[in-house]
């Protein structure tokens, strides 16, 4: 019995999960970085965690060692060793140079179940004003193309990530942020992220 052919898109999306998403082109692009949860008891201890939120809370050092570690960041992170059952948190962090949002969500015990309080954070990247960007774009004559990059570089991503993003080659980025560091009056990739953070 022969199996039947799959488009490269939905092969390449069924073989690498993290790029399963496709532009309006049909190409294939890597989806956002997922956000990160962790659930807690009161004490801030972690009970289960994904991959992300362990990521997140270890940059850039790593994943954290043990339990203790990543109790020991969120502690640190939020300020406190306990969390009240009906306590709503909602903080602005950086880790390395992209900031996240974390916000707690009080999980209410279904019943029959222990009555176990149990808190999940969700560590979502905050996104960027494309107000200030769009403005920028206006007043340095940029190409949406160049805008595009711009954003890009300011959500901390490298050249292979802009590329795979927009579908071109790291070439063709690279040629996108010299004529924007030109039209900026920049000499680097970090002047262009300073000048838009600046403004």
């Amino acid at each position: 019995m022969a199996s039947t052919p799959q488009p490269a898109e939905q092969s390449f999306a069924v073989a690498h999960p993290r790029f399963a998403g496709a532009d309006f082109l049909g190409r294939v692009v890597p989806l956002p970085q997922p956000a990160g949860l962790v659930l807690v008891t009161s004490r801030l201890e972690p009970i289960f965690s994904n991959r992300s939120a362990i990521q997140i809370l270890g940059y850039p050092d790593g994943a954290p060692a043990d339990r203790a570690a990543v109790q020991q960041r969120l502690r640190t992170l939020l300020g406190t060793d306990m969390l009240a059952t009906t306590q709503q948190i909602r903080i602005v962090f950086l880790s390395g140079r992209r900031t996240y949002i974390c916000q707690s969500l009080v999980m209410e015990p279904l019943p029959g179940g222990d009555g176990s309080s149990v808190t999940a954070l969700l560590l979502e990247r905050r996104p960027r004003d494309p107000v200030a960007i769009s403005e920028l774009s206006r007043r340095f004559r940029l190409s949406s193309r160049e805008s595009e990059t711009v954003r890009h570089l300011i959500d901390g991503r490298s050249t292979k990530e802009v590329a795979a993003r927009m579908g071109v080659s790291p070439h063709t980025v690279k040629q996108f942020v010299r004529l924007a560091m030109s039209k900026m009056g920049v000499s680097s990739r970090s002047a262009i992220v300073g000048k838009v953070l600046s403004n």
